[in-house]
């Protein structure tokens, strides 16, 4: 098994008979959401794991600087997230 995910960003293509597919950044299947009452929400989730593994990445390394991380860099993060929560939410 590799320890590395599918490239991102990933994408969602919705079909009305089986629900979503979420595909990678080359259209390599990643997951299907098989139709639901939260099929779309759940597809939005999974899409946006690349994004929120970068996030999460990126302020467990502010975590790690303890004093030397610089306000930008924290910045930086909360940009991320929020990108991240968005995408997962439908907003953007």
């Amino acid at each position: 098994m590799s320890k590395t995910h599918a490239p991102g960003p990933w994408k969602i293509t919705h079909s009305e008979v089986n629900g979503y597919r979420v595909s990678d950044s080359t259209g390599w299947g990643v997951a299907v959401v098989l139709k639901d009452t939260n099929d779309e929400a759940n597809a939005r989730l999974i899409a946006t794991a690349p994004q929120m593994l970068e996030a999460l990445e990126k302020i467990a390394e502010i975590g790690r600087q303890k004093g030397d991380a610089r306000p930008q860099d924290a910045v930086s993060c909360f940009l991320i997230a929020e990108e991240a929560i968005k995408a997962a939410k439908g907003e953007v």
